[in-house]
């Protein structure tokens, strides 16, 4: 299935609106910071924008797990298989963890990591290994989710169905609040754009 937004309320996508600057960023492979997710605010970078530095820069501003996201339809071309949810049916749903299978050391540097998440976007299963240092996160059905609003906001910039994320933590540990999500954008010179508008660019076709 396509995609393609069919859908993109003028207002939204206007020159100055959070959405065009959020989606022009990604096109040019920036970072961009999510807030309103029920899992809390995120950093994100499109497949095209994975490097050693962006996969350093979330895990150093971000502090959560560097993960990545994927369609249905991506995961089930990789051949990758779910993790058993056991106590926790609304969990998030994740595949068994991967490694590049060629081109890494420990797997665990910023490096190796953005080496398997270009694996998870442009190559085949053949590309893989497992276990790894990267656990795929695959879409359902949750409007706030943080994998759900992350490939609705990739649909609107790049197309590729495939974005790294990472949960924003505050000074304590703790999940943070938007407030200082938004406080991370600002000091790092990110674009930050809010749930509600993503929810408005698409539908859950994109998650297919």
């Amino acid at each position: 299935m396509s995609l393609e937004c069919e859908t993109m309320p003028r207002d939204l996508f206007d020159e100055t609106s959070a959405m065009t600057t959020a989606a022009k960023a990604l096109e040019r492979g920036e970072p961009v910071v999510v807030t309103g997710s029920e899992d809390g605010p995120f950093l994100m970078v499109s497949a095209e924008g994975v490097t050693p530095e962006t996969i350093n820069l979330m895990a150093t501003h971000g502090r959560g797990l560097v993960g990545v996201v994927l369609s249905r339809k991506r995961a089930a071309a990789l051949g990758l298989e779910l993790q058993p949810r056991q106590g926790r049916a609304e969990a998030p749903l994740y595949t068994r963890s991967v490694e590049a299978a060629r081109g890494t050391t420990t797997g665990i540097s910023a490096a190796d990591r953005a080496l398997t998440i270009r694996a998870l976007a442009f190559g085949g299963p053949g590309d893989l290994v497992t276990p790894g240092h990267i656990f795929p996160q695959v879409t359902t059905d949750r409007p706030t989710g943080q994998a759900e609003l992350a490939l609705r906001l990739v649909a609107s910039a790049t197309g590729t169905p495939v974005a790294a994320l990472c949960t924003i933590l505050n000074d304590t540990g703790d999940v943070a609040d938007s407030a200082h999500a938004r406080a991370v954008a600002a000091r790092l010179g990110l674009v930050s754009v809010d749930a509600v508008e993503v929810l408005a660019i698409a539908g859950s076709e994109v998650f297919s």
